[in-house]
């Protein structure tokens, strides 16, 4: 749900409709690239670029691209119960393009038993996946505007048992990681360092019980009794 909302918000952000309705007769089109990057916790790095004809990137500039906290505002008020950090946006006049960046907590959600869900749009198309890179792309015409859009998706590293699960509301790009709790190598080392004292102590006793165990030397007669001094 989270996943959806958010590109059907950058769509809105990039000035979709504003553009469109100055921009009747003109062969107006855009490229969407998306990279969700997901972390063990369930995070996301986003980045997206697009890219605008030049009509329309001045419009979009004028809207946003000169405003980049306007764009921020928005986003942060349209998802109020997320938690959205480090955003940045970059734009290329020359070659019309933007990207904005942007990381966002528990985008993906956990279910039980290790298992994490990616809701992804039914009008995105899996074009290709498996372990741990997932693409969807997905071209239509949008209030006259032609967009192209390409979404891939990074899973964890760890990540195992992932499929793509078509039904429902929404689609579901699902996948597992092993959530039992790593040994801290610190208690493995301070339990190694007891054993080590252990030993030594168990030596060390062991030393001293055989010497406890051996007899002493006999003792030795006493000698002659000392000679008398002469008188003076």
């Amino acid at each position: 749900m989270k996943t959806f909302r958010l590109i059907c918000f950058w769509c809105i952000c990039l000035g979709l409709s504003a553009i469109t309705r100055n921009l009747h007769g003109q062969d107006a089109s855009r490229t969407v690239d998306q990279t969700f990057e997901f972390d063990e916790k369930g995070d996301a790095k986003i980045q997206i670029t697009f890219e605008y004809g030049a009509a329309q990137w001045a419009q979009w500039k004028e809207q946003f691209g000169n405003h980049p906290d306007m764009m921020l505002r928005n986003l942060r008020y349209q998802f109020a119960s997320a938690v959205i950090e480090e955003f940045s946006l970059d734009r290329d006049d020359i070659q019309r393009r933007a990207t904005g960046k942007m990381k966002a907590r528990a985008l993906a959600q956990y279910r039980s038993g290790g298992r994490f869900n990616i809701a992804v749009p039914k009008n995105m198309k899996l074009v290709t996946g498996s372990g741990k890179e997932w693409v969807f792309t997905n071209s239509s015409i949008m209030n006259g505007e032609l967009v192209s859009q390409t979404l891939r998706a990074k899973l964890p590293a760890k990540a195992t048992d992932a499929h793509f699960v078509i039904g429902g509301d929404y689609d579901q790009l699902t996948y597992k990681l092993d959530m039992a709790p790593a040994r801290s190598l610190v208690w493995i080392e301070i339990g190694a360092v007891l054993i080590i004292l252990a030993i030594a102590l168990a030596v060390l006793s062991f030393r001293k019980n055989q010497k406890n165990l051996t007899p002493p030397p006999p003792s030795m007669p006493p000698g002659p009794p000392p000679l008398p001094l002469p008188a003076i």
